[in-house]
């Protein structure tokens, strides 16, 4: 019942913290930006743009024969200047626009955060089972929390060069508002009391 619980409270904490990250604490202020002019922009993907995906600019180099190695080094040193020169990104794309509520998103979203809050009770749930106190449950729902940050943000921004404030949004976001529900998950699952016998 205390796994439930503390899975519970845990997703109530990251929802929260959500809320309070977008809209109170102004985390993502000087992380995301408006494109302008939007109308431009917009008209320009919807004219070359038909079906939804992840799409990075300046292209990849393509050459009529992959084989040709002087070809392909020739195509691969133009798109690397263009990539220095800039400008360069990674655009989320959805042609036909996003259907579906504001209601819909936020009900996907804390059925999300409780499957993760549930994953992090049973690992807190089996730490306590192998005898480690509130410390210890912290100390390996913190490494899990790092872990996610480093693998899941850190990592591919290094290699899809995410701007710097974008992924200290993101990581930050992530490690506080978990690393909150970790410690109020690891006070209500406790090490299971052990019989005393005469």
């Amino acid at each position: 019942m205390r796994l439930i619980i503390a899975a519970i409270v845990g997703t109530v904490v990251v929802f929260v913290w959500g809320g309070l990250a977008w809209m109170a604490l102004g985390i993502w202020d000087d992380s995301v930006e408006n494109l302008r002019p939007a109308d431009a922009v917009m008209a320009a993907i919807s004219e070359n743009v038909t079906e939804p995906g992840v799409y990075v600019f300046p292209p990849e180099p393509v050459v009529d024969d992959p084989d040709d190695d002087a070809a392909m080094t020739a195509a691969t040193e133009a798109w690397m200047t263009r990539m220095s020169e800039g400008p360069t990104g990674v655009l989320l794309v959805h042609p036909k626009g996003i259907k579906g509520s504001m209601e819909g998103m936020f009900a996907t979203g804390i059925a999300l955060e409780f499957a993760g809050s549930l994953l992090l009770a049973i690992l807190l749930s089996t730490a306590a089972r192998a005898g480690c106190g509130f410390g210890g449950r912290l100390a390996i729902g913190i490494a899990i929390i790092g872990f996610a940050a480093i693998s899941g943000v850190i990592v591919p921004a290094n290699f899809m060069h995410h701007p710097a404030g974008w992924t200290r949004a993101m990581a930050g976001d992530l490690a506080i508002g978990w690393g909150l529900a970790v410690v109020v998950m690891s006070m209500i699952i406790k090490k299971p009391r052990t019989s005393r016998h005469a």
